[in-house]
């Protein structure tokens, strides 16, 4: 197969290489295009693709050097060359990583219809908007409208593939997730990503070193030149006060820096693989936005006092403040195994888009052409369901360290690749009034609250629950919880434990079992929904040998705690060797507090602590037993973990897990739980053979597509069968997004209390007064210091808002403070509010001639 590929830019000839080096690529001849007028840049790309290893690949130019043309002559000119090389060389697929840069656009309308054309994601195309309208918007909201031209495309995660499908009613192409080149089967960023610590700047108040990665937003209309050279200068004036400033490093030096800050960019990935903190800032000229990404290393600023504001905490803490809410980064960038193979199977696969046939306008005798009256009807009926186009995700903390996290984020990855709702993640932990976490969900159709946790742990879960259902919003609760949990919470926050039992039965519970289903009736909820849980498709799932090995390994994944049956654990290995069996035991799994005095940990036992979830992958493939010593675990995606590879499994017969291995050959439980019966297990299931038939079987029950499917359902959301209302378009553009965003555009940062009020007085002295006035509201839900409270004044009077200024004036006045020089701030102020402010001059001149006569008496008096 002779593929041609398209390239305008360096970044495009390094992704050309990475398709030419994947397996199965020495099949094909591959031949790589450039369109350049400028000898100049043909070289230095022809110089780049032999740095690429792109061995005995010429570049081929469409254009001999320095020929004279101008822009339009070029263009036109361009559609015909490419035209008449495809034909000519006999090219059967043609790869392009842009179809709307003025080269892009011109190939795609030229070819379309007469060659397949697979389109390849290169950058990060999910932003959104701060203002919406029917004017165009940034060119990379129309990355992939030159369908149907394009045969297929492949994008780096859901959020791109969500965006393409659902962007207008047009026919779209077949949309493949298959990640980034380069990026998604990265083993450096993966760690980086799945990360939940990152390095601190060297000590609190050292001058920081701060890279600023100022890209031309200059293109694609992002912002104008002039708007840009002074946001750069602005930028780099307020930051010289923390430290030294270099602006676009050399990006491989990134990890010599404390701090980076970009306008817009795909600048993330370097800084994570870096360990570098990374604010992205969106100025307020800049209507592109970028999303917040859930992770301790990246926080998003909306105004420069808010990038002051975290680049300041960090100054003086040394500790960065990472967005506390957001999504994870799994919805942008799909980690996956074999990127660029997964590209060129598309390629090879893909095919001249079809055009469908034209309506007929009269009927024929010869059967019935479409769907039936019946089907029809149906239809119409369906498209009038409103079904809910935002889910917000409420927990304690979202990552893949936990298992209780997993599923969800798991479930929201593939929901985003096939339905128009808009997800976001808000951690509780993060707020201190309810009515805050109610102010972030107003547009939230669906509530989802993962576990039963945040009731235990934060004191605004139930007044929160109570307020959302006042305000008849749906609230869902994800539980992971069983009997042993529920007790043991119940006995520690007895109150809280109480409060979340009376509200269960007025929300709908999804269970991960039936016996935990069975638990919930019996608390009085009155229909629980049993979806189970999934885990991610992890890269490495080597399958455990089939035959047990000499020394047969006993393997466990968990926390080390009491709930997980670390006791029961090491008296199976002591058991076990004092009977001299050749069996080895290791635990995987982070130390708890929650291990009693009298618990056994046994030298018997390799005790291996946290692993990564690749390291865990290998060391299952190299065990023969999954033991799963839990008195308690509602349905443990360790077990799922092991059925994905195959492994012999063994758990206490009150786990979940037992509901759906029960009898499948390779799986045992034990009703007793003592060493004695769970020894017994495990001499079983070394003499049975695994089912491939059956253990398939579950593993397809909990897989991503199957689960992804019961959690919609249940939730109510927009499937992939679902008729989805799109906006109006106007001249085949929609008005607004297909999707609008519906939370936070750019979320406010979090403050530390130490640090508030100087933070109010650098913003009120520079004249960043809608800065002062956010930080000052954040300090008056706390405490209210007068100095505060008349800055606060002072720049509402100056802008007319004569009631508020009032209620800041009279707050002033009664807070107490220097009395004397408190009062002819208030009489000062009050000059600002013309007659209105009148009654309060004349007061704030009694009061401070009264306070000062008083003062200086008192000095005389003291004297004497």
């Amino acid at each position: 197969m002779r593929i041609a590929v398209f390239v305008e830019n360096r970044n495009g000839v390094g992704l050309a290489s990475e398709i030419m080096r994947a397996e199965g690529a020495d099949a094909h001849s591959f031949h790589l295009l450039v369109a350049e007028r400028d000898a100049k840049n043909a070289g230095r790309l022809e110089q780049e693709a032999a740095a690429a290893r792109c061995e005995g690949l010429a570049v081929h130019n469409l254009f001999p050097e320095d020929e004279e043309l101008d822009n339009a002559e070029f263009l036109a000119e361009l559609g015909h060359r490419i035209g008449a090389f495809v034909e000519e060389a006999g090219m059967d697929r043609l790869v392009l990583f842009d179809d709307q840069s003025q080269r892009g656009r011109r190939l795609a309308g030229t070819l379309g219809r007469t060659l397949p054309l697979i389109l390849v994601q290169d950058c990060h195309l999910d932003f959104r908007y701060r203002r919406t309208g029917t004017g165009r918007r940034d060119q990379s909201w129309y990355y992939g409208s030159s369908s149907p031209a394009t045969a297929a495309v492949c994008v780096w995660g859901p959020a791109t593939a969500r965006h393409l499908l659902f962007r207008s009613a047009d026919a779209a192409p077949p949309v493949h997730i298959t990640g980034a080149l380069g990026h998604s089967d990265d083993p450096a960023l993966l760690r980086a990503a799945r990360s939940t610590a990152h390095r601190h700047a060297r000590k609190p108040d050292e001058a920081l070193r701060i890279a600023v990665l100022a890209q031309p937003t200059t293109r694609h209309s992002r912002l104008s030149r002039e708007d840009h050279r002074e946001r750069l200068a602005e930028l780099r004036s307020v930051l010289a006060e923390f430290g030294e400033v270099d602006v676009d490093p050399d990006p491989s030096a990134l990890d010599g820096y404390d701090l980076a800050v970009t306008f817009y960019a795909t600048a993330y990935l370097q800084t994570l693989r870096a360990g570098t903190p990374l604010i992205l800032f969106s100025p307020p000229p800049l209507n592109i936005v970028f999303p917040t990404i859930s992770h301790p290393l990246l926080r998003n600023v909306g105004t420069l006092g808010e990038l002051v504001d975290v680049v300041a905490d960090l100054r003086r803490s040394a500790k960065f403040l990472a967005n506390e809410h957001g999504e994870p980064l799994d919805h942008f960038l799909a980690f996956q195994d074999d990127v660029a193979g997964r590209v060129l199977r598309v390629v090879e696969g893909a095919a001249v888009p079809v055009e469908p046939p034209a309506p007929r306008w009269t009927a024929k005798d010869e059967g019935r052409a479409g769907p039936s009256r019946a089907e029809r009807a149906l239809s119409a009926v369906r498209g009038r369901v409103e079904r809910p186009r935002s889910l917000a995700v409420l927990g304690l903390g979202f990552d893949y360290v936990t298992g209780v996290a997993i599923p969800v984020l798991t479930y929201t990855q593939a929901l985003l690749a096939q339905s128009p709702v808009d997800v976001r993640y808000f951690d509780l932990g993060a707020y201190g009034r309810h009515e805050d976490v109610l102010s972030d969900l107003a547009d939230a159709e669906v509530v989802l609250i993962n576990s039963l946790a945040p009731f235990w742990r934060s004191p605004l879960a139930g007044e929160l629950v109570r307020a959302l259902r006042e305000q008849g919003r749906s609230v869902v609760v994800y539980a992971h919880e069983t009997e042993y949990v529920m007790n043991f919470e119940g006995s520690r926050n007895a109150l809280r434990h109480q409060e979340m039992v009376d509200l269960l039965p007025a929300l709908k519970v999804l269970c991960v079992s039936n016996a935990q289903a069975d638990m919930f009736r019996a608390l009085g909820v009155c229909d629980p929904v049993v979806v189970y849980n999934t885990v991610p498709r992890d890269a490495h799932r080597a399958r455990a040998r089939p035959t047990p090995g000499a020394r047969p390994r006993v393997v466990m994944v968990g926390s080390m705690q009491d709930r997980k049956g670390l006791d029961l654990f090491s008296r199976v290995a002591e058991l076990a060797y004092g009977q001299g069996l050749p069996w080895r035991f290791a635990w995987i799994g982070q130390r708890t507090w929650r291990i009693g005095s009298s618990t056994l940990l046994s030298d018997r036992v390799e005790w291996m602590g946290a692993l990564s979830r690749e390291r865990v992958r290998e060391e299952l493939a190299t065990s023969d037993v999954f033991f799963l010593s839990s008195v308690d675990d509602p349905m443990p995606l360790s077990v799922v973990e092991a059925v994905q590879q195959r492994l012999r499994t063994v758990t206490y017969h009150r786990v979940g897990s037992r509901e759906v291995l029960d009898g499948v050959p390779g799986y045992r439980s034990f009703a007793e739980y003592t060493p004695e019966s769970a020894l017994d297990a495990l001499r079983r299931v070394l003499d049975d053979e695994v089912s491939e038939s059956e253990y398939g079987d579950v593993e397809e029950l909990f897989d991503i597509p199957a689960f992804t499917a019961r959690m919609t359902t249940a939730l109510g959301l927009p499937g992939p069968g679902d008729p989805v209302a799109l906006p109006a378009a106007a001249d085949g553009v929609p008005q607004d997004d297909p999707v609008p965003p519906r939370f936070p555009v750019v979320p406010a940062p979090s403050r530390q209390g130490t640090y508030v009020i100087e933070d109010f007085t650098r913003h009120l002295a520079a004249g960043r007064h809608d800065d002062a006035l956010r930080v000052g509201e954040e300090i008056l839900l706390h405490r209210q210091p007068v100095d505060v409270l008349l800055g606060m004044a002072g720049i509402r009077a100056g802008r007319g808002e004569a009631e508020e200024a009032c209620r800041l004036l009279a707050a002033a006045a009664i807070v107490g403070g220097d009395r004397a020089r408190v009062w002819t701030e208030i009489g000062r102020i009050a000059e600002l509010l013309g007659a209105r402010g009148r009654s309060v001059r004349q007061l704030a001149r009694r009061e401070s001639v009264r306070l000062r006569i008083g003062n200086q008496a008192a000095r005389l008096l003291k004297r004497n």
